[in-house]
């Protein structure tokens, strides 16, 4: 009788042992997950820093451009901006840059006010149309970044494919990176 009691206090450790081998190996199986997560989420930020900093490159590249061109330019350039303004879809907010002539800021004002006039005494209708062609943004982004992925699959680098779009080197990146976490998630 006490053979028994031993042998089956023998199974019950092996199983206890079994049941505590498999706990430690899902613990260590959420720990990697947690761990590629974080490093995920780290790749991402960094992208997304470096697309920041490249806009703001660009923008204080334009800024300086702006600036330093003549005040006959501004006007004429507010006069193409606000012929490439479409009624509905609200600019950014305009800041004069610190260089730029009167001329600059009280035009582009202007423009703003007549685009927020315009969108105020649209009917309905026209806000529906507005607001199908704001939904089609979408899919020309996601057009885009099939386009990226489809070059990149064709072996061209990312300097070469930024250059055939004309986009950004990390624009080209951060769209890859973000393909990449759509196939893997």
């Amino acid at each position: 009788m006490a053979t028994l009691f031993i042998f089956i206090s023998f199974i019950l450790n092996a199983v206890a042992l079994f049941a505590i081998i498999l706990l430690f190996m899902r613990q260590n199986r959420l720990h990697e997950i947690k761990k590629e997560q974080e490093k995920l989420v780290a790749d991402m930020e960094e992208m997304m820093t470096a697309y920041l900093a490249e806009m703001k490159e660009e923008n204080e590249k334009f800024i300086k451009e702006f600036s330093s061109s003549s005040p006959a330019e501004h006007s004429a350039a507010a006069g193409q901006a606000s012929s490439a303004v479409t009624p509905g879809k609200s600019a950014p907010p305009d800041r004069a840059p610190e260089g730029a002539g009167a001329i600059a800021a009280p035009s582009m004002q202007r423009i703003r006010a007549a685009q927020v006039y315009r969108t105020a005494n649209k009917t309905a209708d026209e806000r529906e149309k507005i607001s199908a062609e704001e939904q089609e943004v979408p899919a020309a982004e996601q057009a885009l970044a099939d386009e990226i992925v489809l070059l990149k699959d064709q072996g061209l680098s990312v300097e070469e494919i930024a250059r055939k779009l004309n986009k950004g080197k990390t624009e080209v990146e951060l769209a890859l990176k973000f393909a990449d976490a759509g196939k893997n998630s």
